[in-house]
């Protein structure tokens, strides 16, 4: 399995950069996930030593490599949209907000714009007791992926929700 991160990255489109873990410690070990049968990686993620076996929800190989400048939890995703969103839906978006895209049909405007309604009400009956500034700033990056998904720009709806998957880890 190569694990030189210029070989695997090489050519390809980066569709989404997201932080899934909080530490700054200096990644030295890559988990590749698993990517179409003959296709490269659909993710590469960046791992420091504590946290090599960490990220039971991201399900892939992983090897030593040397060289990397980025932090731990640091991942690097190729694939579309739609599996970016989906993602974002298993690991933190659907725990936080109880609205899952099979409700919807996996039509992600509403999807997008259901969890952005539940997050606001929820912050509606927080802020009798001052509100949760986390919270707050998901819901305002929610807030904007939702918009951007109903204008029909599903990529760049994921740009705000890995910041909020970022934030989410602090809940």
């Amino acid at each position: 399995m190569p694990s030189d991160i210029k070989q695997l990255t090489a050519g390809r489109q980066l569709t989404g950069l997201r932080q899934v873990l909080d530490c700054t410690a200096t990644a030295t070990a890559l988990r590749q996930g698993l990517g179409a049968p003959g296709e490269p990686p659909a993710w590469l993620a960046l791992l420091c030593p504590a946290h090599r076996d960490a990220l039971p929800g991201w399900p892939g190989t992983t090897a030593d490599t040397e060289g990397l400048r980025l932090d731990c939890g640091s991942v690097l995703d190729y694939r579309p949209a739609e599996q970016l969103l989906q993602s974002h839906a298993d690991l933190w978006l659907t725990p936080l907000t109880g609205v899952t895209p099979k409700t919807y049909a996996g039509v992600w405007p509403k999807v997008l714009d259901r969890a952005d309604r539940v997050l606001r009400a929820r912050l509606g009956e927080d802020a009798a007791e001052g509100g949760d500034e986390t919270l707050q700033s998901i819901a305002m990056m929610l807030e904007m992926a939702s918009r951007n998904a109903a204008n029909g720009d599903l990529y760049q709806a994921t740009v705000p929700l890995a910041y909020c998957e970022t934030l989410a880890q602090r809940l």
